[in-house]
């Protein structure tokens, strides 16, 4: 198969990402072969690619990378914007913490470090299949650091920061759509953007972390 390209099958509900045809083929093995999960796309990062592994429907994606590339950042802003619900784990060789904080920044749910072995693998996948975040010893608070509190709001852009007390208020989507003077097709893309950004998985989170960092009153 070309480099980067998508082949999508529509019985699996995990989707494996690397901008490696060498990793792409020998994850496809271990998950297959090995662990025995049910792959419904596997791809690199072009956003052609993971617009068609995203026809599968995934509900987790394996990501094998060690850092954060443009390439990469691109990828998962478009698979947030497709799968609301997916949940993103990454599969690394680094624990480097500046790596480690520029993933958080990132708005993934898991990590895992690559010489943790098909166990933490199999652990790792069964977790993300549940919605739970999993991450290999050591890394999860610094990762949690890239994201967390009053930093997280530097990463998001203008509309995402003037949207996230308006909704933490508890104002309805299509009303702070208004309030914004934006569609609100435009504003549930700000929604799910700032969510994931904030590592926080709906209003009710968002309103409590939103009152814990004085951004609203209680």
């Amino acid at each position: 198969m070309p480099t980067g390209t998508a082949h999508v099958s529509h019985s699996g509900q995990t989707c494996l990402m690397s901008d490696s045809l060498l990793d792409r083929e020998a994850y496809r093995l271990v998950l297959t072969e090995k662990l025995h999960v049910e792959l419904g796309a596997v791809c690199g990062f072009s956003p052609v690619a993971v617009w068609e592994a995203m026809r599968s429907k995934p509900r987790v994606l394996v990501l094998v990378a060690d850092r954060p590339s443009a390439a990469i950042r691109e990828a998962i802003e478009i698979v947030s914007r497709l799968r609301k619900d997916l949940f993103i784990l990454v599969v690394s060789g680094l624990s480097d913490e500046p790596i480690l904080r520029d993933w958080g920044r990132c708005g993934i749910h898991g990590y895992m470090l690559k010489d943790g072995g098909y166990q933490e693998l199999r652990t790792a996948i069964a977790a993300a299949g549940a919605g739970d975040p999993y991450y290999s010893a050591g890394v999860r608070q610094i990762i949690s650091k890239g994201s967390g509190g009053k930093d997280g709001v530097r990463l998001l852009s203008r509309r995402e920061a003037e949207l996230l007390p308006l909704l933490a208020r508890g104002m309805t989507l299509r009303d702070a759509a208004g309030e914004l003077g934006i569609a609100y097709k435009t504003a549930d893309a700000y929604r799910t953007s700032l969510l994931r950004k904030l590592r926080l998985k709906d209003r009710v989170e968002l309103a409590r972390w939103a009152i814990r960092e004085g951004i609203v009153e209680a």
